[in-house]
C-alpha cells in the first residue's frame, strides 16, 4: 500500500497538501468544524497504510500583530489535528514555521509586511507547483509539503 505524505498549515486561512507515492498533489482548505477536520483526516486515511504527517506548529509568542482570537483557533485546530493524527496511528513531524521557511530561496520576513512576507511565499509555492493553483491559503501547507518531500524537515 502507498506512502502518503500530508502538510497542514492549521490557520483558521490555512489548508491541507497531501500527495501518495508520488501523486499529483491535491489541496483542501482548513475544514470549517473539527468533526470536518477529522473526516478529512479519516479519508486521507484510507489512502495509505502509512502517513507521514508535518504538522506546522503554532508560535510560542504571538506578538502584537496577531489577535489573540486568531491564535486560540490555531491552537484548536493544532490540536484537534494532532489529536486526529495520533489515533489513527500517523507518524506526526511537528514543523516549527522557521524550520521549514529556512528550506526554501525566500529569505526571512524581516521589514516585510505580514501581506508582503505571505505573497513571496506564495509566488515561491506557484515555481514549485505549477501545476497547482497556488492561493494564500494553500502556500504555506504547499512549502511544508515540498520541504517534507525533499527530507529537509523532520
Amino acid at each position: 500500500m502507498a506512502h502518503l505524505i500530508v502538510a497542514i498549515d492549521p490557520g483558521v486561512n490555512g489548508g491541507i497538501v497531501w500527495s501518495a507515492d508520488g501523486d499529483p498533489v491535491e489541496c483542501a482548505k482548513m475544514p470549517g468544524s473539527d468533526v470536518e477536520v477529522c473526516q478529512l483526516l479519516a479519508d486521507l486515511s484510507c489512502k495509505a497504510k502509512d502517513v507521514s504527517l508535518y504538522l506546522e506548529e503554532p508560535p510560542l509568542f504571538a506578538g502584537k500583530n496577531i489577535p489573540g482570537s486568531a491564535i486560540g483557533k490555531l491552537m484548536w485546530n493544532t490540536g484537534v489535528l494532532y489529536g486526529a493524527a495520533v489515533a489513527m496511528g500517523w507518524k506526526i513531524h511537528r514543523i516549527r514555521p522557521a524550520i521549514w521557511q529556512k528550506t526554501h530561496t525566500c529569505g526571512t520576513k524581516g521589514e516585510l509586511t505580514t501581506t508582503q512576507w505571505k505573497n513571496k511565499l506564495k509566488a515561491r509555492a506557484a515555481e514549485l507547483f505549477p501545476s497547482v493553483d497556488v492561493t494564500l491559503w494553500n502556500a504555506d501547507a504547499l512549502l511544508i509539503f515540498d520541504s517534507a518531500t525533499r527530507g529537509v524537515i523532520n
